[in-house]
């Protein structure tokens, strides 16, 4: 028999009156819950639990923090770690200078739903505008698809040109993408202590799921800005065999990861997880090869080529990692049927 902590308590649900449930506590183990006659209580439902926590007050969740412990990268950074980990408001103190405000000010504007709430000569207060509800995990999750999958398509369209003009956009489509991965990393991780927050969505995905297809995502945009980036070193174009190849493996990658997205998102899903798998292990094989041919080929540029194809790689190995997200959400809706 498996021991029962000490904290947890079991009861059963009693019917009274006929038309009313009510559970009794015994009043030792209230009172060491400070659970007095009187004291509301809110019940959650988490999944297949049930969580009761002390009736939620409206306090702000408010992270305070000085400007003259951070210079300019390590501010935008802890902005983004109190954002991400929940923080309702975020109090910058310390701006003296006009460049550590405006420094302030971009890290703010860096999330998606934080503004700047109100100012005056000590320093800031951000607030986040935007509930969860206004921008849920699946159409974040279906922005951040789009945009980096045509992320991908124009950083690879800027490789076989050799344009370097053409890849500069992609930058900016990056920071999208990273604003949107931050919302969802912070509804995961207020999901995981905040009752309030739903830990399941949608077609039973958990937060967990959402967040790891957005990770996924994300490594997919910095390969593509990878790219991009070889885009502007080329000084020739590839040859037109060598393009129409490297067309094909980039549009075959993209397949992988958008087939991966369909088969957890969808309710029914035109391709099964197991065969996105399974055709990622023959797109794999085909990038090795055309590795090896530029390899053991004089080819111009052929070690900038090499770089892309290991992107193409990495892009293939992330639609395998949420296929196989879904395989697990898969299975664990069917153990609990």
């Amino acid at each position: 028999m498996t021991p029962q902590r000490a904290d947890r308590l079991e009861r059963t649900v009693q019917l009274t009156g006929g038309s009313t449930y009510t559970v009794s506590l015994p009043k030792e183990w209230a009172q060491g819950q400070q659970i007095e006659p009187g004291v509301a209580v809110a019940l959650h439902p988490r999944g297949e639990r049930l969580v009761v926590t002390s009736k939620e007050t409206d306090d702000v969740r408010q992270v305070r923090m000085s400007a003259a412990d951070h210079d300019a990268d390590t501010l935008a950074r802890a902005v983004g770690a109190a954002y991400v980990g929940g923080a309702d408001e975020i109090v910058l103190a310390g701006l003296e200078e006009t460049g550590q405000r405006r420094v302030a000010t971009q890290a703010v504007r860096q999330f998606v739903g934080l503004e700047v709430l109100a100012e005056d000569e000590d320093g800031l207060t951000a607030r986040t505008m935007l509930d969860s509800p206004e921008l849920p995990p699946e159409r974040a999750i279906d922005q951040m698809r789009r945009t980096t999958l045509e992320m991908h398509r124009e950083a690879v369209a800027a490789v076989i040109a050799a344009d370097g003009s053409h890849a500069t956009r992609v930058d900016a489509e990056d920071d999208t993408v990273d604003r949107l991965f931050a919302l969802v990393s912070r509804e995961f991780q207020r999901s995981l202590v905040d009752a309030e927050t739903p830990i399941r969505r949608g077609e039973g995905l958990s937060s967990f799921e959402y967040y790891a297809m957005a990770r996924q995502l994300e490594r997919v945009a910095d390969h593509a800005e990878k790219v991009a980036g070889i885009a502007e070193e080329l000084e020739t174009a590839p040859d037109a065999e060598i393009a129409a190849e490297l067309e094909a493996h980039a549009e075959a990658a993209r397949s992988i990861v958008a087939d991966a997205l369909e088969g957890l998102l969808s309710a029914e899903p035109e391709t099964e997880l197991v065969a996105v798998i399974e055709a990622a292990e023959s797109v794999l094989a085909e990038i090795e090869a055309l590795d090896e041919q530029l390899y053991r080929s004089d080819v111009p540029e052929g070690y900038r080529l090499g770089v892309v194809l290991d992107s193409l790689v990495r892009t293939v190995e992330y639609g395998v990692n949420i296929a196989e997200a879904g395989l697990r959400a898969q299975y664990r809706a069917e153990s609990w049927k």
